[in-house]
């Protein structure tokens, strides 16, 4: 996302390996007008307004862009590849013009970077993040730690180079540092990571502008214990009886969390027959509606932690037949397939027509992207299960969602569970990124 050099701050140009890139002398040729209308259109409507959480203030941003400046290249570059990658044949020539107003945006906020007054300005903050959804949809190596630690690094910079009190000092700023925040969580997830402390203290600042009620804030303070844990795991430095105490004592944290949680968090459950036309869309005897998409991928990525947590405990376990480690891999195991089950009943309400507004089949744009945040959670509990209807009803239900929706993230989930369903889940939130970045 962000590199630094010397003194001052740079962007530095992601992995676009398989990128169309323009020729010298097409660098500042103006694209299709044609194209750039129909991708911010696309963009604004259907992930701006009808997907993302975090870019709400995107639009109020926007309004007061000039043509060719920063933001506005930011937002074609964007919108491009938001576009290009949801078009039903590829396009080289969208592939070309994404690259085109990346490569645009990119030099514009440098110079901006150069600048005390645009270099604190929140429009060059939401044009970083803008790039980096760019190069998350667009970028092939992402699961390079290389790449991700650019990112890192490059972004601490531009947390230095702007100051924490200026980061906090509106609502805005601190909607941006907060989407920053997540967004550094991520790289710190997928590099594997520590999170560097002055992530932390990014982190630490925030804190004071949450509500000490607010799960989305508790669940995320929650991960960056959980990546910290993994990497301990990693490193070696936790003893086998070590991480089955540690990972007991995170499920607890994040279920006290879940149970703790406002009304607004809670699904409401639908029980369905036999004779219920949605019955092969349903696994078991009934699915949950939640709020929205956004409550729904929340509390997905809460059983994504605890599905991960469960399966170091049963590894630490295996060979050791004691009383307790059998208790405990027994009841480890119990709660691994509750927790698929859960993922599972997330699923229908956004497959089954009339159950969210505008669902139908085929599926609209929007129902689509929101399919595709089910994605993660649903390979990890196909993956940790150990019940082969389980495991065949989510390989169906993403085929479903390939063939409904045009979606080819779901049929390469699918296929991905079916040949190696022991992948590192790394891999398949890379997938999922090319898809349309991350939307919390």
């Amino acid at each position: 996302m962000l590199a630094s050099k010397a003194t001052t701050v740079s962007l530095q140009l992601g992995t676009l390996n398989h990128v169309i890139l323009p020729n010298a002398n097409r660098l500042y040729s103006q694209p299709q007008p044609a194209w750039n209308v129909r991708a911010r259109h696309d963009f604004f409507a259907h992930y701006v307004y009808g997907l993302s959480s975090s870019y709400d203030i995107l639009p109020a941003l926007y309004e007061k862009a000039k043509l060719g400046d920063h933001l506005s290249l930011s937002v074609d570059a964007a919108s491009l590849a938001f576009f290009a990658s949801n078009h039903p044949t590829p396009s080289t020539e969208l592939l070309r013009l994404a690259a085109e107003n990346y490569m645009l945006a990119l030099r514009q906020i440098n110079k901006a970077l150069s600048t005390r007054e645009l270099a604190s300005a929140d429009s060059t903050l939401q044009s970083v993040l803008l790039l980096d959804l760019y190069e998350k949809i667009m970028g092939r190596d992402l699961i390079s730690e290389q790449s991700w630690l650019a990112h890192l690094n490059g972004a601490l910079a531009l947390i230095k180079a702007r100051g924490y009190n200026d980061m906090m000092r509106s609502e805005v700023s601190r909607k941006l540092a907060n989407k920053l925040f997540t967004t550094l969580l991520i790289s710190c997830y997928i590099a594997s990571q520590r999170i560097p402390e002055g992530v932390v203290e990014l982190g630490r600042r925030l804190d004071i502008f949450h509500d000490k009620d607010d799960a989305k804030w508790r669940l995320t303070s929650m991960n960056c214990k959980m990546i910290n844990f993994r990497i301990d795991v990693a490193e070696g430095k936790l003893s086998k009886s070590e991480i089955v105490a540690q990972a007991w004592q995170l499920k607890d944290a994040y279920r006290e969390i879940e149970e703790t949680s406002s009304q607004r968090w809670q699904p409401r459950h639908v029980m369905v027959s036999e004779e219920d036309p949605g019955r092969p869309f349903v696994f078991g005897d009934h699915y949950d509606v939640y709020r929205d998409h956004f409550t729904t991928q929340v509390r997905n990525t809460v059983r994504i932690m605890h599905l991960q947590l469960h399966f170091y405990v049963q590894k630490s376990l295996v060979g050791d037949e004691s009383e307790e480690a059998i208790r405990i891999r027994s009841e480890s195991r119990a709660l691994t397939e509750r927790i698929a089950e859960e993922v599972c009943a997330s699923a229908p309400q956004f497959l089954l027509p009339n159950v969210h507004p505008n669902n139908c089949v085929p599926f609209t744009p929007v129902q689509t992207l929101k399919c595709g945040i089910l994605l993660p959670a649903m390979f990890i509990a196909g993956s940790a299960t150990t019940n082969p209807s389980l495991r065949l009803w989510v390989i169906n239900t993403m085929k479903y969602i390939a063939a409904s929706g045009h979606l080819r993230a779901a049929s390469v989930t699918a296929k991905m569970l079916e040949q190696n369903p022991m992948l590192d889940f790394r891999f398949i939130l890379t997938i999922i990124f090319k898809c349309y970045g991350n939307t919390d």
